[in-house]
């Protein structure tokens, strides 16, 4: 078996979510992968609040310190990934976290990037944010984010993947990516396009028109779109097709544990700042709410 990846890079601090993601690079990597395990050490708030108090005092041993734990904590991930006798390179860097992350993994030639996210919504992610969330806005390569259920050692992964698709370049990219894993990895796959008709009925219902002819319309619209995705893949047998209705996030996560999927991959503009915030991200919410990994794909 080969892997469709070459070398992941895997943030590594130590909780259970980066323990998930360093899980799935392994088993990635008794196929073929090498490791990069990164830890980042981000001395920027202790510089500035040793300039800004009353009493200026030296950050250095504070630094050091944190220095002494994220090597800790690189030994424990090389450490495991040794004992699955898989290569793995440790990197400790001193930077903002989703900078560093990106920056490391293209100064080390990484072809994706694998880590854990605690998936907070509501008021706890507004205020605290969300580092992986960061690195998929801003990674030009596949980011993995997982949250639970890390494969049991030596087991087959990602053999049942679900992949939403739509007419988009980002999706195209996502088709791609998850043909390969289909190839290298054995998977089946299944592709799926939601139509969000919520939006007509409720309107068909405010002004009384019969909208079961536009909805047809779209339902013939998303099949084309899954047929031609089925046939850009050039799989033998092709991918399963699905074309559902309604809330495009919520129903991809249940058709998701409908299919017992191991993966979702999905493809996503990685847009930031207001236009971000105007348009929101079906990626982004797909991997808050999703048990299962989730793979994002740019174009």
């Amino acid at each position: 078996m080969t892997t469709p990846f070459t070398r992941i890079l895997v943030p590594f601090d130590g909780s259970e979510p980066a323990q998930v993601a360093l899980g799935y690079a392994i088993e990635l990597g008794r196929a073929g992968a090498k490791i990069v395990l990164a830890n980042i050490v981000n001395e920027v708030p202790l510089i500035t609040q040793s300039a800004t108090t009353v009493a200026v005092y030296d950050p250095t041993p504070m630094i050091e310190a944190l220095d002494g734990q994220a090597r800790v904590v690189l030994d424990e991930a090389e450490s495991r990934c040794r004992g699955a006798q898989v290569d793995a390179i440790p990197a400790l860097f001193h930077e903002m976290p989703v900078a560093g992350i990106v920056r490391l993994a293209a100064a080390h030639g990484c072809d994706l990037i694998a880590m854990g996210t605690h998936a907070r919504e509501g008021v706890a992610r507004a205020f605290l944010g969300s580092t992986a969330e960061g690195v998929l806005r801003s990674s030009h390569i596949p980011v993995l984010v997982a949250r639970s259920g890390a494969p049991r050692a030596g087991m087959p992964i990602f053999r049942n993947v679900l992949v939403a698709v739509d007419d988009s370049e980002p999706s195209h990219a996502a088709v791609e990516t998850a043909a390969e894993i289909a190839r290298t990895l054995h998977a089946k796959l299944t592709l799926c396009n939601v139509a969000d008709t919520r939006d007509l009925y409720d309107k068909a219902a405010t002004y009384g028109y019969d909208p079961q002819e536009i909805a047809d319309e779209l339902l013939d619209q998303a099949r084309g779109i899954v047929d031609e995705a089925s046939r850009r893949t050039a799989l033998e047998p092709p991918p399963s097709t699905e074309v559902l209705e309604g809330e495009p996030v919520a129903v991809l996560v249940a058709e998701a544990a409908r299919l017992a999927a191991d993966l979702i991959v999905i493809g996503s503009h990685g847009r930031s700042g207001l236009r971000r915030l105007a348009l929101g991200s079906v990626a982004e919410h797909v991997v808050r709410r999703s048990p299962a990994p989730v793979l994002v794909v740019r174009t």
